[in-house]
């Protein structure tokens, strides 16, 4: 039996709403559990924290010698996770418990969580959308560059929209992002869970422009793959990772450039992206 460390209120509530489930996929150090339409993570230890994280003990090397592969059914039962064909047991039963509700900024004021973001995004030698506000030297390959060509298209088209008061054309061409980018979570959904998050932060999710947005991607949401779908769904529950929650009480840049570096390949940084285009756009009422 192998005991899970940490995991969310979120995905607590996922695994008590199910009995049963499969393994959706496996990568290094991830294994990806489907729940009915949900997805849950079993990840190895000192993994980053998202809603839907099961963070086991096991090392990456330990994780990835598991003899587990996709399709194998899953059975959920009294806090455990059960996978019959690869003789495994997960346990939740000792697990810490995060909550991961995104709540407005209110320890740090707008104006200096943005001058933090502003530094991390400057400093970071990641590649993806930081490149769309803190240009590089450079110049990347040619696919990378096709996919910021069409995100600054659509950002820009976006922002000249919101300035004229036609928030559904604006949430439109923003929409538009889902699905753009490589990789287990395309540059351009986790520029949007950004997004989503920054509304939050600045207390505007009632706005008319963040309630369109919320509904554009709703409607889109078929047109990414599962796993970056899963976390556009907990976005739009106002449920985010570890780092995206700690910015509601912090702006210090040395904190938000280690929590959000670890993040995937450019996932984090991306994520900061979407999060300062969201803190720094004029939004007129």
């Amino acid at each position: 039996m192998y005991p899970i460390q940490r995991t969310t209120i979120f995905a607590k509530s996922l695994l008590s709403a199910a009995e049963s489930g499969i393994v959706h996929s496996v990568y290094r150090k991830t294994i990806n559990l489907r729940l009915g339409s949900s997805l849950l993570a079993l990840q190895a230890k000192a993994s980053p924290l998202s809603p839907i994280s099961l963070i086991t003990t096991l090392t990456e090397r330990e994780m990835s010698a598991l003899p587990i592969s996709a399709g194998q059914p899953v059975r959920l039962q009294e806090g455990e996770i059960y996978i019959p064909e690869a003789g495994l047991v997960f346990s939740l039963n000792t697990a810490e418990t995060v909550e991961t509700h995104l709540a407005p900024a209110q320890e740090c004021s707008i104006p200096s969580l943005t001058g933090a973001i502003c530094s991390v995004l400057k400093h970071s030698s990641k590649s993806g959308f930081l490149r769309l506000f803190f240009p590089q030297e450079t110049s990347g390959q040619l696919d990378e560059l096709l996919v910021l060509s069409a995100a600054q298209k659509y950002l820009d088209t976006c922002t000249q929209n919101v300035l004229l008061f036609h928030y559904t054309t604006a949430a439109f061409s923003l929409s538009r992002l889902i699905g753009l980018g490589i990789g287990l979570t395309p540059s351009g959904d986790d520029f949007l869970c950004g997004v989503l998050a920054g509304f939050i932060l600045r207390g505007i999710s009632d706005h008319p422009f963040s309630v369109e947005v919320r509904k554009q991607i709703q409607q889109k949401l078929s047109e990414t793959n599962d796993i970056s779908r899963a976390f556009l769904q907990c976005a739009l529950l106002g449920q985010f990772s570890e780092a995206v929650c700690s910015l509601a009480h912090s702006s210090d840049p040395a904190q938000i450039s280690a929590a959000f570096h670890a993040i995937g390949h450019s996932s984090g940084m991306d994520t900061l992206c979407g999060i300062l285009y969201t803190l720094t756009l004029s939004l007129p009422g």
